[in-house]
């Protein structure tokens, strides 16, 4: 018999956005965050959570949203230019919504 999670426990897709932020001290950190269809990352700033995950290529880390002064969504040109830096992403996503 398989237990089906509570429906607060839904697990919902979520796509990857390829950002750079800036912080208070000019340092900037280039990775992924993790939306929800229709989501903008405004949304997820907003929200009553401290920190929010970015996935980079060597791991996810957690950043206080207190020390975020800038977050930029990458174009395709610094994508195809940072791709070293980043984790997989769906070009395809990306390219087909207008972030």
């Amino acid at each position: 018999m398989s237990r089906q999670p509570p429906n607060s426990a839904q697990v919902f897709p979520k796509f990857k956005v390829p950002v750079r932020i800036l912080f208070p001290d000019m340092s900037t950190l280039i990775g992924i965050v993790f939306v929800l269809q229709g989501q903008r990352i405004l949304d997820l700033l907003c929200d009553d959570r401290a920190f929010f995950p970015v996935g980079l290529k060597t791991g996810t880390v957690l950043v206080n949203k207190s020390h975020v002064r800038q977050i930029n969504v990458l174009d395709l040109a610094d994508m195809s230019e940072l791709q070293d830096l980043l984790p997989e992403f769906d070009r395809d996503y990306m390219q087909s919504n207008a972030w």
